[in-house]
């Protein structure tokens, strides 16, 4: 009798893009048609961020002004191809590449797809990369990040759908909504 609910709780899990891959991050919220995951692993983060967009999709940690002092993380995927970056938020309303800054590019492990209308990327970084245009990540205190998405287009430089501010406790999971 026990095999039948777990052949189906099995057949869930093969069937559903993304439900066994969801479970891989300890820490999960949502929020205006966006999920954003996350696992702290010893020095590194290992972050999956999805959206109901074909554009970009994109985390910044520890804005100081909008977009000002961000360490921004965003990606898309165009034709299959998954292309992340690391920027720095240099003006109150835009960012640039840390390489074109003097940084490096500090993503690990890169990858996304765009499946049903649904942009997804995930990366790792290292809590403190060492690169000044990064921010350090400490787990233990609370750490303000922003979230956004595109309005379609892959193009970094399109404009935001969505975009938000929260704090988050990266240890707890807990996640207070600024704006």
């Amino acid at each position: 009798m026990l095999r039948q609910p777990l052949c189906l709780l099995a057949a869930v899990f093969i069937l559903l893009p993304g439900a066994a891959a969801a479970s891989d991050y300890a820490h999960t919220f949502q929020v205006k048609n966006m999920d954003v995951h996350w696992s702290i692993d010893n020095d590194k983060i290992h972050v999956k961020l999805s959206a109901k967009t074909t554009g970009w999709v994109a985390i910044g940690f520890d804005p100081e002004k909008a977009m000002l002092g961000a360490d921004i993380i965003i990606g898309a995927v165009k034709k299959g191809k998954v292309k992340i970056e690391d920027h720095y938020g240099d003006r109150k309303r835009a960012h640039s590449k840390d390489k074109k800054l003097g940084g490096e590019n500090n993503v690990m492990d890169p990858k996304g797809m765009e499946e049903d209308g649904i942009t997804t990327i995930s990366f790792t970084r290292a809590l403190d990369t060492g690169d000044k245009w990064d921010k350090p990540i400490d787990p233990s205190k609370l750490s303000r990040i922003m979230i956004a998405y595109g309005s379609g287009r892959d193009s970094f430089k399109a404009g935001h759908a969505y975009r938000g501010v929260y704090d988050v406790n990266f240890t707890t999971g807990e996640t207070t909504k600024i704006k």
